[in-house]
């Protein structure tokens, strides 16, 4: 860590001289505390050969919890890993409220039972305490609670988020073909003032619907019954502000940006763009403590408003490249493949480790391969968008991105954990180590 240290040292003290502003003292990392926007960068679920059962493998847990004695709305949103949005629901909270969600029993079916004090008179849906605000929000008459979908919305989600066309959307299709039957996207969660039904794109949902309240916050697991691991983090927070030029001034980067057209009508703080993290390859080093290695999940901008596609095609966007990254091993020799800062990347360029906007990558695959047995790699995942034109304008190549490492002992152990955050996305470093 020591060494890591150093590096990091080195960022900083240049972005003082080679940056034209003082970005060191405008950096605001994403911290573990309440905010108005919740984020799950990446999930995994097994699902069964029908549409309904029980689901066998991995499977991805998450919590909503709300910090706030005020009850409060919160609209969940499952994204495709191509950053199409499948499906949307409210969640109510009473004051301190908290709510699991399984999507393995959601995929196949199953929503959460909330209730706003409206629809539950007799307060035995959701229940609140003698200091918990329970009130009603009319507009969720209808819609609250609503705990069983119908199989055409249980086809369109796993068809979605499978990479399989949907008659939901025309037959065309969401997310990226794996070859398997485990739904793989992200989740985001915002607090809103009413049961909309909107999506982030749609009009009105980010000026109309969206609070600004920073009570949310949550956790995560993943369950892997065969593999025998699980492994568990907090939810991504992302902070909702009124007096932060860097989240109200129009062309700054805020977390929404892509959807309200660079304006920060969302006013949501972006997530950082360099990142820095251990890893140890799969089989070594001799007689490790994780011999099934380590993976890095990555969430990532592509800086586009993505609607479903043709399936024979892919995104305009796809696959995103990165400005560098720099492999290390103990002893700080690094590795540093050729990297283009362009996305989409050409065909010749085969070093994209993180093509998509929510990935599990083993080290040492053919994604990302490694030649040493362990050590620490630096990710600057910034990318310039082609399709996303000049934006956002204040940094077009700047791109937010959330990374975190897993490692396995299968059958065993395994642990997780977030990796180090560089930088802010409200002023990213366009930097690489050994480079």
């Amino acid at each position: 860590m020591r060494k890591i240290g150093a590096v990091l040292s080195l960022v900083l003290v240049g972005c003082v001289l080679l940056q034209p502003k003082s970005v060191c003292a405008a950096q605001t990392p994403i911290a573990d505390q309440p905010g108005a926007t919740l984020l799950l960068p990446y999930f995994e679920v097994a699902l069964p050969k029908g549409l309904t059962g029980k689901t066998k493998g991995v499977n991805t847990l998450f919590s909503i919890n709300n910090a706030s004695a005020t009850a409060v709305l919160a609209h969940v949103t499952l994204w495709s890993d191509l950053s199409v949005p499948v499906l949307a629901f409210n969640v109510y909270l009473t004051g301190y409220d908290m709510q699991t969600i399984d999507l393995g029993q959601l995929l196949t079916g199953t929503l959460p039972a909330t209730a706003s004090a409206g629809q539950d008179p007799g307060d035995l849906i959701s229940h609140h305490g003698p200091k918990s605000q329970d009130i009603n929000f009319a507009s969720c008459f209808g819609q609250l609670p609503f705990t069983q979908m119908p199989s055409s919305y249980i086809a369109h989600v796993q068809a979605s988020l499978t990479g399989q066309p949907s008659p939901f959307f025309g037959g065309f299709c969401a997310g990226l073909v794996h070859g398997d039957r485990v739904a793989r996207g992200y989740v985001t969660v915002d607090t809103v003032n009413n049961c909309t039904l909107r999506f982030h794109s749609d009009v009105g949902y980010i000026v109309s619907d969206l609070t600004f309240q920073n009570v949310l916050w949550g956790d995560y697991f993943y369950v892997d019954s065969k593999g025998k691991t699980a492994r568990a983090d907090n939810l991504v927070s992302i902070r909702a502000s009124f007096t932060d030029p860097e989240v109200t001034v129009p062309g700054q980067y805020t977390f929404y940006g892509r959807y309200d057209n660079w304006t920060a009508a969302d006013r949501r703080q972006p997530l950082s763009t360099n990142f820095a993290t251990r890893y140890v390859a799969a089989g070594g080093p001799k007689g490790s403590t994780f011999p099934n290695g380590s993976t890095l999940i990555a969430w990532r901008d592509s800086k586009v408003n993505q609607a479903p596609f043709n399936c024979t095609t892919k995104p305009a966007w796809y696959p995103l490249g990165q400005e560098g990254i720099a492999i290390f091993d103990e002893q700080e020799h690094p590795l540093v493949p050729v990297s283009s800062p362009l996305a989409p990347q050409p065909p010749q360029m085969t070093f994209t480790p993180f093509p998509i906007e929510a990935q599990r990558v083993t080290v040492g695959s053919a994604a990302l391969p490694v030649p040493f047995a362990s050590g620490w790699a630096y990710l600057d995942l910034n990318t310039t968008v082609i399709a996303a034109g000049p934006n956002p304008p204040e940094d077009p190549a700047a791109a937010q991105a959330w990374v975190t490492s897993t490692y396995d002992a299968k059958g065993r152990f395994s642990i997780g954990y977030r990796a180090i955050q560089v930088d802010s996305a409200e002023s990213a470093f366009h930097f690489v180590p050994g480079g």
